[in-house]
């Protein structure tokens, strides 16, 4: 099979050097030899490896009858989902590591796919090299998925686990994680969760059958996470992750958010520190299930878009789609609703009136200590309750100041 590469950045020479340099094994495993006929960018790659099949136009791959799979590595929504359509469109599958194309456009696609007889996949998309798509649309099939929750991005993890381990601020260990090329210059979509909401909407959309929005997922950084509640956290036993998480609620309808918790050390994914990412997964007949591997990097991620490209040779002409219905409205609900436990630190004009207010209103509370904490510092754990009483009832005590609020992972 020949393929087209759109993009040449880190994921898009990944593909390429891998396809390249791993005939003999694409072979071997996919059943016939798979090479690069075109790339796609707006750079010329003069005297590299690349330059003779460098082209500027879409249209002469989509046009292009040689052409079975496209490989999208571009990122963004346009114009990844343009290209993308016309080369489905023709009949020409598609693979791609684009988590804000799938989020956004996945449902337009996998119908565009599906009348032209072919696929649409997107195993990169969601923690690179971790084979999670894959796993819960053919291993875990069988299974009601009753919950999942995911280290989902390895810059926000990179970050803590500084913070954490090696005492450092918020400021300082994302200088740290922009100079090894972890975050961005604008590390907006890390820190403030919103890739993690991405790969969310992706997971809850294959576990629950229905296209989620990040719109919809209620979703939080970790911007405001200090090195005070992380000593706090480790005091209560815990350490601190930004985790996506959904769950199917009792009433039928989705649980579903992103923002910092306290994760339990007694919990496998708290041990899970640096770049990597994990995700727990729980089925009606499995039980729980952990994937756990590097979440991003060129040759992580280059692997999963590569083995995309593998499974369509095998399927030929698409033999099984991936696939989930249309948006449903009203199916998640309100993240208030959601039973949960909450860390609580904040300031009291005065310590011992405010505890006996605390543990009155909240009908008891576990009060954590740390060493050099300001005489007026309190920090406690509530008990489980939906989050809007527990906000209500925080809401309404007298003389103190709740400085930090993260939710505990049940």
């Amino acid at each position: 099979m020949k393929i087209a590469v759109l993009g040449c950045g880190t994921v898009g020479s990944g593909v390429v050097d891998i396809l390249d340099e791993k005939k003999e094994l694409m072979v071997k495993s996919a059943g016939e030899e798979i090479s690069v006929k075109y790339i796609l960018d707006i750079r010329d790659f003069t005297g590299s490896p690349y330059e003779s099949r460098i082209v500027k136009d879409i249209d002469i791959i989509a046009e292009d009858e040689e052409i079975g799979c496209v490989v999208e590595t571009m990122g963004g929504v346009e114009p990844a989902f343009t290209f993308c359509k016309k080369c489905l469109s023709k009949g020409k599958s598609v693979v791609t590591s684009n988590k804000a194309l799938v989020a956004a456009k996945a449902q337009e696609l996998f119908k565009t796919a599906r009348e032209n007889n072919a696929a649409f996949m997107f195993e990169a998309a969601v923690c690179g090299g971790i084979p999670v798509i894959r796993t819960m649309f053919s291993a875990l099939s069988a299974n009601n998925i009753l919950s999942f929750s995911g280290i989902l991005n390895g810059t926000t993890n990179f970050i803590l686990t500084k913070m954490i381990d090696e005492k450092m601020s918020f400021d300082t260990a994302l200088k740290i994680a922009q100079e090894k090329g972890y975050a961005e210059k604008d590390p907006t979509a890390d820190v403030d969760g919103l890739d993690a909401g991405r790969k969310t909407c992706i997971l809850a959309s294959i576990a629950y059958g229905s296209h989620v929005y990040p719109e919809e997922i209620h979703t939080e950084g970790i911007r405001n996470i200090t090195l005070e509640d992380a000593a706090y956290a480790a005091n209560a036993g815990c350490r601190i992750k930004l985790l996506g998480k959904a769950h199917k609620l009792n009433n039928g309808k989705i649980g579903a958010i992103v923002c910092p918790f306290l994760v339990n050390t007694s919990s496998l994914i708290s041990d899970v520190n640096g770049v990597y990412n994990a995700i727990s997964i729980t089925g009606d007949s499995i039980g729980d299930v952990l994937l756990y591997g590097q979440g991003a990097g060129k040759e992580a991620t280059a692997s999963a878009v590569t083995g995309d490209v593998m499974e369509c040779v095998r399927l030929k002409k698409n033999e099984k789609h991936y696939f989930w219905e249309e948006h449903k409205d009203n199916v998640l609900e309100d993240y208030m609703l959601y039973e949960t436990a909450l860390f609580v630190r904040g300031y009291a004009k005065n310590k011992e009136d405010s505890l006996i207010n605390i543990r009155e209103a909240f009908g008891g509370v576990r009060v954590i200590e740390r060493e050099d904490a300001p005489s007026n510092e309190i920090a406690f754990i509530t008990g489980r309750a939906a989050e809007k009483e527990l906000r209500d009832i925080l809401s309404e005590l007298r003389d103190f100041a709740p400085a930090s609020v993260i939710r505990m992972l049940d």
